[in-house]
């Protein structure tokens, strides 16, 4: 696996983590109250899908695109996108004479 998609499993995780924590905080504190449990249970189902980053995929998308952008005004061949942030992760690049990596 390539370095943004651990950083992005990662990140999920994280996120994951918090909304259910959140949901079941809220479920928690609406119970004490003495809410209704149906009323508990879809706000929390609510604060869970709520939490979810929706634009996540696209902004990965848009990143990776710009960057292919940018090594492409260079005159660098880019094959497919993971590629990219591989090559953009590293901080060393070395070759021989014949240009093997």
């Amino acid at each position: 696996s390539t370095p943004i998609n651990k950083e992005i499993h990662h990140f999920i995780l994280i996120v994951s983590a918090v909304a259910i924590i959140l949901g079941v905080t809220f479920f928690i504190v609406g119970l004490a109250l003495g809410t209704d449990i149906i009323t508990n249970l879809v706000f929390m189902i609510g604060i869970i899908v709520a939490n979810v980053p929706e634009g996540l995929l696209a902004t990965v998308t848009v990143c990776l695109t710009l960057t292919s952008k940018s090594m492409a005004s260079k005159q660098v061949l880019v094959k497919n996108m993971e590629g990219v942030e591989t090559l953009g992760s590293t901080t060393a690049i070395c070759s021989d004479k014949t240009g093997t990596l």
